[in-house]
């Protein structure tokens, strides 16, 4: 499995959002077969934050993007536990706790732009 995924190009998305107020917690763990990667961000309005974790491997990507303020708000995530779901195994969280289909495809970069976009709407 080949996952394109470019760490410093996920925090420079995210340095450069207007969402993104500031980038609170960035932690790295690389060792030779194994990557994880969580950043949490103060978002706007500030009692919204976004935690972000990815764990990469020669045979899987993870990842979880999880708005909250007091308690979370929306998830999306590719734990591969809703196999009757049709973006299996890409799913999406919803403010009323349904478990509904994801645009996300695992393109970290892509997903994160897209992520923040779905964000904007929520806060909006």
């Amino acid at each position: 499995m080949v996952v394109l995924f470019n760490f410093p190009s996920l925090v420079s998305i995210l340095r450069n959002h207007e969402l993104i107020s500031k980038i609170e917690d960035i932690r790295v763990d690389e060792i030779a077969q194994r990557g994880f990667y969580k950043m949490k961000c103060r978002l706007i309005p500030s009692k919204y934050r976004l935690e972000i974790k990815f764990i990469k491997t020669h045979e899987e990507f993870i990842y979880a993007y999880r708005l909250y303020s007091t308690t979370t708000i929306v998830r999306w995530d590719n734990a591969p536990h809703y196999p009757g779901i049709s973006t299996y195994p890409h799913h999406f969280h919803d403010l009323h706790g349904n478990v509904l289909e994801s645009d996300l495809t695992g393109e970290a970069g892509k997903d994160l732009i897209l992520v923040l976009s779905k964000i904007r709407k929520i806060l909006v």
